[in-house]
This record gives structure tokens, sequence and C-alpha cells, in this order.
């Protein structure tokens, strides 16, 4: 499988999604296809900052922008936080 579903939370917006995110990229465009993604299911409530990080919410780890995701723990079901 190419993909895995993941929860985000987004703080600033006291929100949670469920989105599919692909294994096989980078965190930093990662990061750029959640925040697309929340600004959509948020109409637009969602307003997308300069800088911005992905965080684990039960480990409370920084994502590296240089990592793939294949490469960290993300699997399904991973618990995030975009802030």
């Amino acid at each position: 499988m190419n993909k895995v579903l993941v929860y985000v939370y987004v703080p600033l917006i006291e929100q949670e999604y469920n989105l599919f995110i692909p294994i096989n990229r980078k965190i930093g465009l990662i990061k750029k296809i959640i925040a697309n993604s929340i600004i959509e299911l948020s109409d637009n409530n969602y307003e997308v900052e300069y800088s911005y990080n992905l965080y684990n919410k039960d480990t409370n780890r920084l994502y590296n922008d240089s990592s793939y995701v294949i490469d960290t723990d993300i699997r399904n079901g991973s618990k995030l936080i975009l802030l």
C-alpha cells in the first residue's frame, strides 16, 4: 500500500481530521499536502502560516522535513499534530 491513514489534530482551529498520506514522499511535502487538505475540509477556516511543524501526538516527536514518511514511525492510525 502506498498510503497510510493518519489522524491529524490542528490546534489553531481545534479540529481533527483523518487523512490518507503517501509513504514515499518527504515530510516537508506531506505538511503542505495536509495543510492544503485542511484548508479545503475546513471551508477555508485554516490559514497556512509561513512555517508549521508536524509532530507525533503520542511521543511529541518532531518530524524532519527531509525524512521520508516510510522511514519514520508514521503508520496507519498514527496521531499527528500540525502546529
